[in-house]
C-alpha cells in the first residue's frame, strides 16, 4: 500500500454569510440554506440562537403562537458540519446549549430541535462541483487538507497553505466523523484547532496522491486569508469566521 503523504485539494467553496431560518427543526434549515447556495457539504457557526423542544409535534407541524418556558431554550454556541445525504443532510458537530426549565441535559442535541428565532450565522460551503477548483493556478479561497504525520501538524498545516498559494490561511479541524451533534469535548481533540491562523512555510508537500473532494478522508477545512487576495469580499468575510 503507497503510503498517504500531506496535501491539500483546492474546491469550489466560499465564505458566506447569512440567516438560519426559524420555527422549522434545526435538520431542515439546514438542508434549506444548503439547497439556496448550492452546497453539498457546509461549515457554520452559531451564536446565541434560541430554541424549542416541544415534545410530540411532528416535523411538519405549524408552531404554536404562545410557548410556555418548558419549551424554550438556547444555544450558546455550535460548531456544525452538515453533509448532503439521501435522506436530506447529515448533521454532526459540538456545542452548548441550556434549557430554561432545567431540565435534565443530554450529551447530544436532536437535529429535531426547532429554532425559536431566525439565526445569523457565518461559515463556508462547498459545491458539489468542484471540477473548476481543482486544477493548476486556480484562485479558490477554500481547500480541504489530510495530514500525514499529526506530530508535525503546524508546520504540515503551514506547509500545505503555501502548497496552495496562500500566504496565510485559517484552519479547521473536522474531527472523526460522527453523526450526532454533541457538547463540546475536551480540548485535546481535533475541534480545538478552531479557526486557528497558519502562516506560510518552505516546503511544498506531494499533491500526487490527493483526490477529488468527497464528504469523507479529509482532516482540515483552509480557508485563504492571504491579504493580497484578488477577492477582496471573500477576504472580508473569512476574517469575520
Amino acid at each position: 500500500m503507497m503510503a498517504m503523504t500531506d496535501c491539500a485539494w483546492p474546491v469550489n467553496g466560499r465564505a458566506f454569510e447569512d440567516i438560519l431560518d426559524g420555527y422549522f427543526p434545526l435538520g431542515e434549515s439546514v438542508r434549506q440554506m444548503m439547497e439556496r447556495h448550492g452546497f453539498a457539504t457546509m461549515w457554520i457557526a452559531l451564536l446565541h440562537a434560541p430554541v424549542m423542544n416541544i415534545r410530540g409535534l411532528p416535523p411538519t407541524a405549524p408552531v404554536p403562537l404562545s410557548l410556555p418556558k418548558t419549551y424554550s431554550g438556547m444555544i450558546d454556541n455550535m460548531s456544525l458540519l452538515a453533509v448532503q445525504c439521501d435522506e436530506g443532510v447529515r448533521l454532526a458537530g459540538v456545542g452548548d446549549w441550556l434549557w430554561v426549565d432545567g431540565r435534565a441535559e443530554s450529551e447530544t442535541f436532536p437535529v429535531s430541535t426547532r429554532l425559536g428565532e431566525p439565526a445569523f450565522v457565518r461559515g463556508i460551503g462547498i459545491a458539489a462541483d468542484t471540477s473548476d477548483a481543482s486544477g493548476e493556478g486556480s484562485a479558490a479561497t477554500v481547500a480541504l487538507a489530510r495530514l500525514d504525520n499529526r506530530q508535525a501538524m503546524d508546520n504540515a498545516l503551514a506547509a500545505v497553505t503555501r502548497s496552495l498559494g496562500w500566504r496565510a490561511s485559517r484552519v479547521w479541524g473536522l474531527g472523526t466523523a460522527v453523526s450526532e451533534i454533541r457538547r463540546t469535548p475536551s480540548v485535546d481533540t481535533a475541534h480545538a484547532l478552531f479557526g486557528r491562523r497558519f502562516d506560510a512555510a518552505e516546503g511544498k508537500p506531494d499533491p500526487s496522491h490527493c483526490a477529488p473532494v468527497s464528504s469523507s478522508g479529509w482532516d482540515y477545512l483552509l480557508v485563504d486569508v492571504s491579504p493580497d487576495q484578488a477577492d477582496g469580499e471573500a477576504l472580508e468575510l473569512a476574517l469575520r469566521l
